[in-house]
């Protein structure tokens, strides 16, 4: 059951699916553990669920790293958009190449 934000810095407590962003996470259960069937090839998995709270979802989000489980990190900033270039390629009305500069 989801009781908080899987922020560990925020105490935001669970209450409605509506409120923040709600992560399903489906990983292998170990080979050792009982309900994993000896020679099978279909391997048992274990499903959990997280939840960022509406604050947290907006700058946050979650990744599994193998030491540590489940962690928040930064939600990567998206490079500002390009505005696409045209270059006129006819016959006579070519841009010299110094003068044609990287768009940011």
């Amino acid at each position: 059951m989801l009781h908080k934000c899987a922020n560990v810095a925020c105490s935001v407590p669970f209450r409605k699916l509506s409120e923040g962003k709600l992560f399903q996470v489906e990983t292998a259960l170990p080979e050792s553990h009982p309900l994993q069937r000896a020679g099978s090839s279909r391997k048992a998995r274990k499903v959990e669920h997280f939840w960022l709270c509406n604050d947290c979802c907006t700058h946050l989000t979650l990744v599994f790293e193998k030491n540590h489980g489940i962690v928040t990190v930064p939600i990567p900033l998206q490079p500002p958009k390009r505005t696409p270039v045209s270059v006129d390629a006819r016959v006579g009305n070519h841009f010299p190449w110094n003068q044609i500069h990287a768009v940011r």
